[in-house]
């Protein structure tokens, strides 16, 4: 079968190249198509990925972006259309291929650990949704998404990313000198997205000024270049913070720092599946896997500055991966293709 996989951000490229991979292993040919959209083609780059780069940023604002996602799924329909075979399936990051996938009678399928994402393109699209099985499926069912859609799996979208991944081999990327200073990985608010809150980027400015006063390095990740502004709300730095500038492979940069603090995402729960203590500023509706890391221990939630002293600015230990041998990328590919079979034979059978 032919596989096309789309990729609409730089955190999608973490678990959907892996089951990328896993198709291709299983003998399918694999078509990669990518947003232009923050790092994720210099990350595909990186990674030696070969693909088709089809659209870019959308821009803030609803108008825009409906726009944008309207314009990306005709370009993503032209651009199967002039394939030599058609794919028998597509999963996808994002919600333009979904709606390609619609046009051109393809199953689509996507991987969602956010039950408070807008999900109305995915159920107007009659995608298959995959999410951890921690999440109540009766909040998709609410959207109209049928239960005969609804894949539920047993583990995190994390145990996909790091499959693959031999952590004793992987060294914490160099930052210079420590001077004794807590290195605190700093990922600012998604400022573009649907669901993002002015309070959440209000905290953040509180908690650089802390993470200052406190003698930490900041070492700061902004989704966009804009956002390396919120550093000139401090107006003393006694630690130089670092700007990553580039992409740096999420396993070194992770083991690299002491703490992460981030408005939810997936750098989060990363850092939280990982055991790299991860405090979220997120200031929308906490979904059930957040919760459930919470739970554990392993994920804090910082409401206000009166939180902040929860942070700990010790060194870190050791990672403590919360699964060890996990099988879940394996299932989920095998999986997929199982679906999209059954769903082309009943094609067939109903052209009989």
């Amino acid at each position: 079968m032919r596989v096309w996989v789309d990729i609409d951000n730089p955190p999608q490229t973490r678990y959907l190249l892996p089951l990328a991979r896993r198709f291709e292993a299983a003998g399918h040919e694999v078509t990669l198509t990518a947003r232009g959209y923050g790092d994720t083609l210099a990350i595909l780059d990186s990674e030696g990925a070969v693909f088709e780069a089809i659209g870019s940023s959308f821009g803030k604002g609803l108008p825009r972006k409906l726009l944008g996602l309207a314009a990306r799924a005709r370009q993503l329909s032209d651009f199967v259309r002039r394939q030599p075979e058609r794919p028998g399936l597509v999963l996808a990051g994002s919600r333009s291929a979904t709606l390609a996938a619609r046009r051109l009678r393809i199953p689509s399928f996507v991987i969602v650990d956010y039950e408070y994402a807008d999900l109305l393109v995915f159920s107007a699209s009659g995608t298959n949704i995959l999410f951890p099985s921690v999440i109540d499926s009766a909040r998709f069912r609410r959207h109209g998404i049928s239960r005969e859609r609804l894949m539920p799996f047993d583990g995190l979208k994390e145990d996909i990313s790091f499959a693959d991944v031999d952590f004793g081999s992987v060294q914490g990327h160099d930052f210079g000198e420590r001077n004794g200073a807590p290195r605190i990985l700093f990922r600012p608010p998604a400022e573009e997205s649907h669901y993002f809150r002015r309070e959440s980027r209000d905290l953040a400015f509180e908690l650089l000024r802390y993470l200052a006063g406190n003698g930490a390095k900041v070492v700061f990740s902004p989704r966009f270049d804009w956002q390396i502004r919120y550093l000139e709300s401090v107006p003393h730095w006694p630690q130089e913070p670092v700007v990553l500038d580039r992409p740096i492979p999420f396993v070194s940069l992770l083991k690299g720092v002491d703490a992460v603090v981030s408005a939810g995402g997936t750098m989060l729960r990363e850092a939280a599946y990982l055991g790299v203590p991860a405090y979220s500023i997120f200031r929308s509706r906490i979904g059930a896997v957040d919760r459930q890391l919470a739970s554990l221990g392993r994920l804090y939630m910082l409401s206000s500055a009166s939180d902040f002293p929860r942070i700990d600015l010790s060194p870190r230990g050791c990672l403590r991966p919360l699964h060890g041998e996990s099988h879940v990328a394996d299932d989920l590919s095998r999986v997929i293709i199982e679906r999209a079979s059954a769903s082309r034979g009943l094609r067939r059978a109903s052209r009989v």
